[in-house]
């Protein structure tokens, strides 16, 4: 299937080929290559739904029994024809495909809670082990047919074999025989048409009666068959040719056989294609953290944590920008910014990230993101520079715009790269204007990268389009590569050309000829820009704060959940005692009332009763008589002290004390708590940071239960792996995994030597091979 012009200046077939190698049939990678966007909304969904469920398995279960299957739809097709004949090997290949899709069948079953639709595509797989069992016990698995294949084959393989045998006596004795008399190059046999011959030397070749099959490029040697062989080898060609009919025979009886299968085989090996398509897609999404986003028209275009595909293979992901955007009520976004900030790089990833996400692809962004389907994409980036048809850089894009506005509408999604350039500003300008405004009339989604600060302010005047920018650092006078959405961005001209070395003088009589009122529009975008920033750290810190709040929270109620679950255990226990006391009391007074009727009430038995009814008495008094409560006097304790709450790891300092001494307000942290004086004891303060530090609650929230240190140097990683294990450890974590990877092995030996020393750790052991191996750590918490 062709590549789009639109496909290739978006670079999407570079992303075909990064997944198409994670592929194992090649039927598999064919059909990831052929990858084109489709546009029907529940199609789109089940495909992304099938590659998230494979990565789910891959994730959760096991990699499945996909092997390395050639394109056997030729072979498969040529077996329906009426005496066809196919070649062991393709017969093998033929093998493997029902041996894999016998495999998937099981897999795919054992795997149904985790992939519903995976199964369903499964249930049509070939799984006949009939044929499989036919071929194996014909063929061998290194690819030849098996003497036992027929009575006949074996029995001219036998006497090939014993005509050989004999030949090669007589030969050694000719040979033997000739090189006595030095007649013969060397003393060896070799073949030549299929036939035993002697190298002779050819001065001598008329002292040898037999029939000269060839000499050497020297000519100094003619390879001979002797007279004496000549029946022999006869023989043994003609059981050869015997063989080969036989064997002709027997594979035609196979294909014969596996063509009754042809059909379903062909529907099997697309399945298992397309299976291994999923899991290709799985296992790319893996390598870049991606997930497969919501398609909803009816809410915003929302783009979130995004990397650009081909950026992220080159550079990795941390030296990529992740990009945020939204598109909500304006459906147009003019985007301004300085030269290499980054403008191109943020259009051409929203293409190719719709094109991706309407292939079934997962794309390297926050699950959180929403996408819209279109039913075109256009683009206008890049040199369209034509010689063959006479158009200059400027025509060309103005062809390419007449084509835009002629075919999109509302839903297209339009992508404009220095839209209004290469012509006089003022017309390009309002070429531009008045290019956005059809486009806009007719409904598309457009983003249009543009220096002209005329669509600046139309943006800023007009509803429906709304300005973005890419961040500059006005300090180092650099990019950032951010997208900054709902304000315009400078070019940042004089500050480039400063930074690259032009003398203030030139700049100070460039700044001279600059309109007065340009020149206060810039500072004013750069002020606003400066205002953001501030602003967008505030709302970091809060974020931060509120992460800091939530979790506190959160550690709270567990403690307050398990002390509740411990008061209703030792109340529970209380009870079983109660009533363990009150029918063993029971007992002992039936006993009693027993004993006196018995004895008609002596003295000595009278006595006995009450000695053991004051002992009963005197029980139940100790079972229900209450610990006294230490007062603080008693446990020495005093204002200002730091305690620790007994049971667990929580640690406070005594504000004041209430109920006369009998409890205390302590604070820990950013919470007061009223505790029991009896539940305190007192502990040494704190050197290291608190457990609920800023830095533990926020590495909590983000790697929960697994820290991913991957790619990283140890120097930046060693005191993340140590909050990580205090975090984890202060917060009553049983168990928590480190993924380090295999690599050279350095953050493995880093770790290793943390958890060795770190007085938290129970024990821990590599992860078992199918989830990870020795290339993830499980540490068990004390």
């Amino acid at each position: 299937m062709s590549v789009s012009d639109t496909e290739i200046t978006l670079e999407f077939p570079k992303v075909l080929k990064y997944v198409s190698a994670y592929a194992q049939t090649e039927v598999g990678k064919l059909l990831i290559n052929d990858l084109r966007p489709l546009h029907n909304l529940a199609t789109i969904a089940l495909e992304g739904k099938c590659a998230t469920e494979a990565k789910e398995i891959l994730v959760r279960s096991n990699y499945p029994p996909i092997e390395y299957l050639p394109d056997i739809n030729e072979p498969l097709r040529i077996a329906k024809i009426d005496g066809a004949v196919l070649e062991v090997k393709q017969i093998m290949s033929i093998l493997s495909l029902a041996q894999i899709s016998r495999n998937l069948v099981r897999f795919l079953s054992d795997n149904i809670v985790l992939a519903p639709e995976l199964k369903l595509k499964g249930n049509h797989l070939f799984s006949d082990k009939v044929l499989e069992h036919h071929i194996t016990s014909l063929i061998t698995e290194s690819g030849e047919l098996k003497d036992s294949a027929s009575k006949l084959l074996k029995e001219i393989r036998s006497d090939i074999r014993s005509k050989n045998e004999e030949l090669r006596r007589l030969v050694n004795r000719l040979v033997k025989d000739l090189s006595e008399k030095d007649l013969v190059r060397e003393e060896y046999i070799t073949l030549r048409e299929g036939r035993v011959v002697i190298p002779v030397k050819s001065e001598h070749k008329r002292h040898i009666k037999g029939f000269i099959h060839s000499e050497s490029a020297t000519g100094q040697t003619v390879y001979i068959e002797p007279e004496e062989t000549l029946n022999l080898n006869n023989e043994i060609v003609s059981l050869s040719f015997a063989e080969k009919r036989e064997i002709e025979r027997i594979l035609r009886e196979l294909t014969k056989r596996i063509a009754e299968h042809s059909d379903t085989l062909l529907n099997s090996l697309l399945i298992v294609a397309e299976l291994d398509k999923y899991f290709a897609i799985a296992k790319y999404s893996i390598e870049t953290r991606g997930s497969f986003p919501t398609l909803d028209d009816s809410k915003p275009l929302l783009i979130s944590d995004a990397r650009h595909p081909v950026l992220l293979k080159k550079l990795t992901r941390e030296g990529t920008v992740p990009l945020n955007l939204k598109i909500a009520g304006n459906k147009i976004i003019i985007l301004t910014g300085p030269n290499a900030g980054g403008k191109t790089v943020v259009l051409k990833n929203v293409g190719l990230l719709s094109i991706m996400v309407q292939c079934g692809l997962h794309i390297p962004a926050s699950p959180d993101s929403n996408f819209h389907i279109f039913n075109h994409i256009f683009v206008d980036i890049g040199d369209k520079q034509s010689i063959e048809y006479d158009l200059s850089t400027f025509s060309s894009h103005l062809s390419n715009l007449y084509n835009i506005l002629e075919q999109a509408d509302n839903h297209s999604l339009v992508l404009l790269d220095e839209l209004g350039t290469g012509t006089e500003p003022a017309a390009g300008s309002a070429l531009a204007t008045a290019i956005i405004s059809r486009l806009k009339e007719k409904g598309v989604t457009l983003l249009a990268a543009t220096h002209l600060g005329a669509l600046k302010l139309l943006a800023n005047e007009t509803e429906g389009i709304e300005n973005a920018s890419m961040e500059f650092n006005t300090i180092e006078l650099k990019p950032t590569y951010t997208f900054r959405q709902g304000i315009p961005g400078s070019s940042y001209a004089f500050e480039i050309a400063k930074r690259i070395g032009f003398d203030n003088d030139l700049l100070k009589l460039a700044s001279a000829h600059l309109n007065p009122e340009q020149e206060k529009f810039d500072k004013s975008l750069v002020d606003m820009e400066n205002k953001s920033r501030i602003l967008e750290e505030k709302l970091r810190t809060a974020e931060i704060n509120e992460t800091k709040l939530r979790g506190l929270i959160s550690l709270y109620n567990e403690r307050i959940t398990k002390l509740d679950r411990e008061k209703k255990l030792i109340l529970k226990h209380s009870r079983e005692e109660g009533e363990k006391f009150l029918n063993e009391a029971k007992h002992s007074i039936n006993a009693i009332i027993k004993e006196i009727r018995e004895s008609g009430a002596s003295k000595q038995a009278i006595k006995n009763a009450n000695v053991t009814l004051h002992n009963i008495l005197a029980e139940g008094k100790t079972l229900h008589k209450e610990e006294p409560v230490p007062s603080a006097e008693v446990q020495n304790l005093k204002v200002g002290d730091t305690v620790r709450i007994k049971g667990s790891n929580s640690t406070g300092i005594i504000e004041e004390f209430l109920r006369n001494g009998e409890m205390a307000h302590i604070t820990s942290g950013t919470i007061r708590l009223k505790v029991k004086v009896s539940e305190l004891e007192l502990t040494a303060p704190e050197k290291k940071k608190p457990a609920f530090s800023e830095y533990s609650l926020i590495t909590e929230a983000q790697y929960g239960f697994r820290l991913d240190i991957r790619g990283k140097k140890p120097e930046e990683t060693e005191l993340e792996i140590i909050k990580f294990v205090d975090t984890a450890y202060s917060s009553s974590r049983d168990r928590i995994e480190i993924l380090h990877g295999k690599g050279t092995g350095v953050l493995k030996k880093l770790v290793k030597e943390i958890l060795d020393s770190h007085p938290g750790v129970k024990s821990y052991h590599f992860a078992p091979v199918e989830y990870g191996g020795e290339g993830v750590t499980i540490v068990e918490l004390k």
